[in-house]
């Protein structure tokens, strides 16, 4: 087995989950990874010398994630009214798909770095280093693309709930 397809294997829940809140629908997920998957097989002896080869699937993942969505141009749409509930609610909240909603309306809110450096470092548990070279970016700007994301998340939630 190639390293690649070893690592892969390791990070399958995680580019799951990862795969998951950019497409919002299994079969999408579902066809992203098996797409990681045979390209892996297919070009596992020409990707042989990455030097970050978990950052190299995700950059593949996030890439086919993209293509998925440019391919099937729907947009879902997000109940509003699911951000106007008090915090005391969200928190009491056990419905899963509220709270996917609002998860994906804050990050929706967000520049695409932000909310992509976000879900890599959540859901992918990339660390920073990680998701800076994935995003052929200085380890600091990785960093404040989180830190700033976090902060308005942050803001937008303190606005709801006054």
């Amino acid at each position: 087995m190639t390293k690649l397809l070893h690592i892969l294997e390791e990070e399958k829940e995680n580019m799951l989950r990862y795969a998951g809140y950019r497409l919002h629908n299994i079969r999408d997920v579902e066809d992203a990874l098996q797409n990681i998957y045979l390209r892996v097989l297919s070009d596992g002896k020409r990707i042989k010398d990455i030097r970050n080869p978990r950052a190299y699937l995700y950059r593949m993942l996030s890439n086919e994630c993209t293509n998925i969505l440019r391919e099937s141009s729907r947009t879902q749409s997000l109940n509003i009214a699911i951000l106007e509930k008090t915090d005391q609610e969200y928190q009491e909240s056990e419905n899963f798909e509220e709270e996917f909603a609002i998860i994906n309306k804050l990050l929706a809110a967000l520049t695409f770095e932000q909310s992509e450096t976000i879900r890599l470092h959540l859901h992918g548990n990339l660390t920073f280093q990680e998701i800076a070279d994935l995003m052929n970016v200085p380890l600091p700007t990785a960093k404040a693309r989180f830190r700033y994301g976090i902060e308005k998340i942050k803001t937008k939630l303190k606005s709801k709930q006054s």
